[in-house]
């Protein structure tokens, strides 16, 4: 039977910490190198991660992140939440496993204090997104690295705007370049 669980990142029982690992370690490796490339964290302890997942007889399934931080943008500050390290083993895939994680994960920032959702996505993911109630920004830019020199992000930015604060910010994330932070998540 298939369980749902929810632990704080840095609470993950060790066996299921290491498959989520050796996933994004595979999917997503430019954040395993130089000296990272060791790396036995899954997220910045900064972004406050909760990990949610799928698991079936100690066998992961499919997983997200729910992070957040506070992101200044155009003069305001914003309570953003996101999702980060969505996955589902191939194994497993084409059974719904995905939209259950993706809406678990949506769910719970639809229910916490912030002022707007925000993540980037690879282009080809934008409709199944979209499918889950997230609104791709198809104009923003969104900026990271160096605050002196950062590059562009070039994945397509999903976006959902929940208080009052965070829906009169949305030109502002659709026509304003962002500068993310050091990393987006």
């Amino acid at each position: 039977m298939i369980e749902e669980r929810i632990y704080p990142s840095n609470k993950m029982p060790p066996h299921l910490k290491c498959q989520v690992l050796s996933f994004l370690r595979i999917m997503w490796p430019n954040g395993f190198v130089d000296e990272n490339r060791l790396r036995d964290w899954i997220s910045h302890e900064q972004d406050h991660s909760i990990s949610m997942m799928l698991v079936e007889k100690g066998v992961l399934i499919s997983h997200t992140q729910v992070v957040w931080r506070y992101l200044d943008h155009a003069g305001e500050t914003y309570k953003a939440y996101g999702l980060s390290g969505v996955f589902t083993y191939p194994a497993f895939r084409g059974k719904g496993h995905g939209k259950r994680i993706v809406d678990k994960g949506t769910s719970y920032i639809e229910a916490s204090d912030a002022d707007i959702g925000i993540f980037h996505c690879d282009m080809s993911l934008k409709q199944f997104y979209a499918s889950r109630g997230w609104i791709p920004i198809e104009t923003a830019v969104a900026l990271e690295g160096p605050k002196d020199n950062p590059v562009i992000d070039d994945e397509m930015m999903m976006m959902r705007f929940f208080t009052e604060h965070g829906k009169k910010g949305r030109p502002a994330f659709e026509n304003i370049p962002l500068y993310f932070g050091e990393y987006t998540w």
